[in-house]
């Protein structure tokens, strides 16, 4: 039967039910067929019609494609809310973990030599890393090094990226997602871990990378997760190439979710508008409304050139989702743009606690969440739509110099947890505006309401302070906005006017 007769069939069935298996697909065109090679047939026009391919023990699930938002049940939320309060990689991936070690090793994963070369391993991973920048994975105890000590912490940072993405209204029912630079899969573990955990929705995991030892781990972990946790995610062969040399075509289409994780930074030898032009021409195979995610590190040095390649990308026609927030309607300035996300340490592994041994555990216990990261949109979806009203009386955060010593009104989205200490407390805030970071400050003298009112609120939410006094940090050529006992902050969406206070105070 021909290729066009295939399509006739399948168009046909999928008018007649709302979900049937591959074989009777081939039982409806009369001719038997292998069903993995008929599935191969199919998928390039599964999206033009709006249809899905699952796995079923031996056979397939086609089913017609969800439409609008992934919709989480109450005790799926619960569940995932649960996992983020005391953070653990799951007891099924450390055990796939080990597995790999031992079948990679020929030796039990807790094996003493086999321990002490995945500690040197780390150990000369770290020296590299702060010398150069970048790190070589072309060996075997490498990559087990990173399964250990980077990968267990990145996972759990995933999650909470891809609950944001799903919170935030951004995730379909079923997903095609494509991480680029996948190193061992951390990032499909954690898409398969959470949408098991939750018990809703469904996605196809595409990856791409270019070392074959990181390939090998992939092909052990990833696959066997998803069986694990009962086939809600579709894993592809991962693409073994450099993501600089991949053309547009060689990737699959209408992605949506694009994943570039602990990526971009390692590439050193491309300036930051070189890195911008490759994410702007891979995205040319994101759905309409398909999702970037850009993560890296939150030191300095890695945390400013990500918002400054996320800057150049946006100026390449991508939307910037979140967590910035421009409204004053106009570009940042993101040279000194320093901001990161900070969650609840993780659990160490049970492979981390036995390197870290007696002596000298903290040079193998890698439990801290804390990264930079940004979703862009090919649409012009944002997660916060407010813009300054016109003749309000807020000041510019880059007009603070005109304003100093003196309390004025302000709004601006909150860039950071607590910086401080329970005493006082810092925040970083940003309008899109400034040159010079900006912080609102709450004083260990302060009493009252005032002292917790930032407390609780999420990164990227838009607050206004009415009332906050001007202070220039000399040290740190910065401003800090005091909270003074009559200063009033409110958070945007809470009753009150759209800014009628006066500028000046």
């Amino acid at each position: 039967m021909s290729e066009r007769d295939t399509v006739a069939a399948l168009k046909r069935l999928a008018g007649a039910k709302p979900e049937f298996r591959l074989s009777e697909l081939e039982k409806d065109m009369g001719e038997e067929e292998s069903l993995e090679r008929l599935a191969g047939e199919i998928r390039p026009h599964l999206d033009d019609l709006g249809l899905t391919l699952r796995p079923a023990g031996d056979d397939y699930v086609i089913g017609r494609r969800p439409g609008g938002a992934l919709t989480v049940g109450a005790a799926g939320r619960e569940r995932q809310l649960a996992f983020f309060e005391r953070p653990e990689v799951p007891d099924y991936i450390q055990r796939l973990v080990e597995s790999y070690i031992e079948k990679k090793t020929a030796k039990p994963w807790d094996d003493p030599v086999v321990l002490d070369r995945m500690a040197n391993a780390i150990l000369a991973q770290k020296s590299r890393y702060w010398k150069e920048q970048r790190v070589s994975y072309r060996k075997a105890y490498p990559v087990l090094g990173y399964l250990a000590y980077h990968a267990p912490v990145y996972l759990v940072q995933f999650e909470h990226i891809f609950w944001q993405v799903i919170s935030r209204g951004l995730a379909k029912p079923h997903m095609r997602i494509l991480d680029l630079g996948t190193g061992p899969g951390v990032v499909p573990l954690a898409v398969i871990d959470l949408l098991g955990r939750i018990g809703s929705g469904s996605a196809e995991v595409y990856a791409v990378e270019r070392s074959e030892e990181h390939l090998e781990a992939y092909n052990a972990l990833v696959p066997a997760a998803a069986g694990a946790q009962g086939n809600a995610v579709q894993v592809h062969k991962p693409i073994r190439g450099d993501i600089e040399a991949l053309a547009a075509g060689d990737l699959p289409d209408r992605i949506d979710l694009m994943v570039f994780s602990n990526v971009l930074n390692e590439l050193r030898h491309l300036d930051i508008d070189r890195r911008a032009d490759l994410v702007a021409g891979l995205a040319e195979r994101l759905a309409p409304d398909g999702t970037i995610v850009v993560v890296e590190p939150a030191d300095l040095a890695n945390s400013t050139a990500m918002r400054r390649t996320v800057r150049a990308i946006a100026d390449r026609g991508l939307a910037v989702h979140s967590p910035c927030s421009f409204i004053w309607g106009t570009a940042c300035n993101p040279e000194r743009c320093w901001t990161f996300e900070q969650k609840s340490n993780i659990r160490p592994t049970r492979l981390m606690e036995r390197l870290a041994g007696e002596t000298n555990a903290y040079r193998f216990i890698n439990v801290d969440i804390k990264y930079s990261s940004a979703l862009l949109r090919k649409d012009a979806k944002t997660q916060h739509t407010y813009r300054v009203p016109p003749g309000a009386k807020f000041a510019r955060l880059s007009h603070l110099r005109r304003h100093r010593d003196k309390k004025i009104n302000v709004v601006a989205a909150l860039m950071s947890g607590n910086l401080g200490n329970s005493r006082t407390k810092v925040y970083k805030v940003c309008d899109g505006t400034p040159a010079n970071p900006v912080y609102a400050v709450i004083p260990a003298t302060l009493r009252g309401t005032n002292r917790d009112a930032l407390e609780g609120l999420a990164y990227g939410d838009i607050v206004r302070f009415y009332g906050a006094l001007v202070r220039f940090n000399r040290d740190h050529d910065a401003y800090n906005l005091v909270v003074l006992p009559g200063t009033r902050i409110e958070p945007v969406g809470c009753p009150g006017g759209e800014g009628g206070g006066m500028e000046r105070v």
